[in-house]
């Protein structure tokens, strides 16, 4: 049963408001982004008797926080009670206890029981849209391997999905062996913000995914020349869309030096979706997965995502500002 929020604040409440530092990003997104639709869908899940549980509100903010700033459950748990700019944004009250990193951990299973493991990321890109934030002119795709948070196993076991991570696999690239996923996106050639992400195993090839993670209603799409394929092309012939992907070159298809150059000016714009991938690596630790399995490394990649185009959002007004 989920607790009814007493929007009435106390003096406590109004005292604790007013103090601490300011922390601009957060209270961006607080006051940019609406997180109601999102909390409806997960409240829906639990049962309407019971004792009651912690506010659906609270508990998908502190997942926002995590993948903000990088913190463990336990981490989650010890900031919220330290923080009071983390308290602000999570909007907790003065009579609600700070949800335990039991609470926090099992939280992410409502998430994908709820679907918002993959539709999470296009509920807030629909609020960004609206204010035309997102720019459908240019769109940029690429993909980059995540490592299993497991050690490697016997390659047998990998192949014959008894390794304790099943759903992983084993990659090569650049001559190096990789054990783990992919995370496939597509971001905002204008602003940057990640449109799609998907998550596969790390065996899958990238130009399989590209009709996945590329949105149909893109005026022009970069990507490297792994995704050059008959079917990748046709895909967006189907579609009106201007390719910009490089064009690859084979054993009986030399390239000229007119494609280079080409390639050379569009590998210039595709580039830029590598930021995102380095401010996930460097600053959200998203070298290896999280968890087990393909649906709940789904729900992290999303919410990596949707914390970086939050993160994105409060740059984005900043500069406006400025």
């Amino acid at each position: 049963m989920q607790p009814e929020q007493n929007k009435q604040a106390s003096f406590f409440d109004l005292a604790v408001q007013q103090r601490g530092g300011t922390n601009r990003v957060l209270e961006t997104i607080a006051r940019e982004v609406d997180f109601s639709a999102a909390e409806e869908r997960v409240a829906a899940t639990y049962s309407q008797g019971g004792r009651p549980a912690c506010r659906v509100g609270l508990l998908l903010r502190t997942m926002i926080l995590q993948h903000l700033y990088g913190l463990s459950d336990p981490q989650a748990e010890e900031q919220l009670k330290d923080r009071l700019s983390f308290q602000k944004f999570v909007q907790l009250a003065s009579d609600e206890a700070v949800p335990d990193e039991t609470t926090i951990c099992r939280f992410p299973q409502r998430l994908i029981d709820c679907g918002l493991h993959e539709q999470l990321l296009e509920l807030l890109n629909a609020q960004l849209e609206a204010r035309g934030y997102i720019v459908k002119q240019t769109t940029l795709v690429d993909a980059t391997i995540i490592e299993s948070s497991r050690k490697r196993p016997d390659r047998q076991a990998a192949k014959a999905g008894t390794a304790p991570d099943a759903q992983a696999s084993y990659t090569r690239k650049y001559g190096c062996s990789y054990y783990g996923y992919k995370a496939h996106l597509s971001s905002d050639g204008a602003h940057q913000l990640i449109r799609r992400a998907l998550i596969s195993t790390a065996k899958v090839q990238d130009s399989h995914v590209f009709e996945q993670v590329a949105p149909a209603d893109s005026q022009q799409i970069y990507a490297d020349k792994i995704y050059d394929t008959r079917a990748n092309q046709a895909w967006l012939r189907a579609r009106s869309i201007r390719s910009g992907i490089q064009k690859k070159g084979a054993r009986y298809i030399k390239l000229s030096e007119q494609d280079r150059q080409d390639n050379r000016a569009k590998g210039r714009v595709r580039n830029q979706i590598e930021r995102i991938f380095a401010h996930f690596k460097q600053w959200q630790f998203y070298r290896r997965v999280r968890y087990l399995g393909l649906a709940r490394n789904q729900l992290e990649l999303t919410l990596k995502a949707v914390a970086y185009n939050l993160k994105r959002l409060g740059l984005i007004l900043q500069n406006q500002t400025n």
